[in-house]
């Protein structure tokens, strides 16, 4: 059962808890008032929506209404994305004609072959390592790809290639990895080359994010004696607001508090690693994760990160869920913003334009 309670208090502060059995959404609604230049210095309120995240407490404030000003800074300059990529397509370490000398190779002891190949994507250590064990998985040949040009198949076999390197580097190290996947396309998602291309991270430590998810999964069964993950999926079925659907055996909505604009949360059913995950739940990954890059290119978006979660060890497949996070990034101009400043760098806030029940509205047909 699902219920709804609303506060009011003297400082023009709205409190509204929705919660089920075992999760709450948290929302304390303020107004910021002010005299606006825009309007004639006459007095206006911007609404801010400060929420929690329900497994993590991680707060979120949610500004509606600030959409259209955003857009202007995801817009792309297309002929400044062009120069990019026809700057960079001569030199690029990734394209077919430089990856075999440029690229580094593992050590034989770890892939006899130096590299790992499935289908068109192959994979190499990362020439700088971002943790103990770090892969690059270059999906594709395609130096130039927009969004909604990313095929199931392309995808598919790159994550397939970065579950072959868990493998690997998990008897290289015979030790235990915990693993994560992640995707930086194009400068402001943090990617240092235009070509798209995969990072495949493990190390017997997890990664800060990780290991929060982690710990506030245990602690969630120990307290209610089921996993978060399938509770929130159940929950958000029945609210309705922003459940996307289910593709194969992935479940798709858009998170209460956004870590970021446009985040899409995909959770997997009945695995709780990454390393469990067989060729048909990757391929069930990839089908929603196109859908919701196609509608990104459909909105003027061009840049995205992407994450994919693991649990670890036999204890997680009681508590946890692998899940994929995807967030748009703001696009690419010569007057270029970042869309991440002190309050998300340094004061560990996030900030996000539009509420996650618009956004689900937006991209519910894709999912029809």
């Amino acid at each position: 059962m699902i219920r709804e309670l609303l506060f009011k208090s003297q400082q023009l502060e709205r409190i509204l808890v929705v919660y089920s059995v075992r999760i709450q959404f948290e929302s304390v609604i303020r107004d910021a008032r002010f005299l606006s230049p825009l309007k004639n210095f006459e007095p206006v309120a911007q609404e801010l929506d400060h929420r929690k995240d329900p497994l993590t407490g991680r707060e979120t404030i949610v500004i509606k209404g600030r959409l259209d000003y955003v857009k202007t800074l995801i817009d792309t300059d297309q002929s400044f994305l062009d120069a990019l990529v026809e700057s960079t397509a001569g030199t690029c370490p990734f394209c077919p004609a430089a990856v075999g000398s440029k690229s580094p190779m593992f050590p034989r002891e770890l892939a006899s072959e130096g590299r790992i190949r499935v289908g068109e994507a192959i994979c190499f250590p990362s020439l700088f390592a971002h943790d103990d064990f770090n892969a690059v998985v270059v999906p594709t040949s395609n130096h130039n790809l927009t969004l909604d040009k990313f095929t199931i198949p392309m995808l598919r076999d790159g994550f397939k290639a970065c579950l072959i390197y868990f493998q690997k580097a998990a008897l290289y190290a015979n030790r235990d990895l915990q693993t994560t996947i992640a995707m930086n396309f194009l400068p402001p998602a943090g990617s240092t080359i235009a070509h798209p291309h995969i990072q495949a991270l493990a190390s017997d430590v997890p990664l800060h994010g990780v290991a929060k998810l982690q710990l506030r999964s245990r602690e969630y069964y120990e307290k209610n004696h089921s996993c978060y993950w399938q509770d929130l999926v159940e929950t958000e079925k029945e609210l309705g607001q922003r459940y996307l659907g289910r593709v194969g055996s992935v479940d798709w909505l858009v998170p209460f508090a956004p870590l970021g604009f446009c985040d899409v949360q995909g959770i997997v059913s009945n695995h709780a690693t990454i390393e469990s995950l067989s060729d048909a739940e990757l391929e069930d990954i990839v089908k929603g994760m196109v859908r919701i890059l196609r509608f990104y290119q459909e909105n003027g978006i061009r840049s995205f990160n992407t994450a994919i979660y693991s649990g670890f060890g036999k204890d997680s497949e009681k508590n946890f869920r692998v899940s994929i996070r995807m967030v748009a990034r703001y696009g690419y101009k010569q007057r270029f913003v970042s869309d991440i400043w002190a309050l998300q760098y340094l004061l560990e806030e996030r900030e996000v334009s539009e509420a996650p029940e618009e956004t689900c509205l937006r991209l519910k047909n894709y999912f029809n």
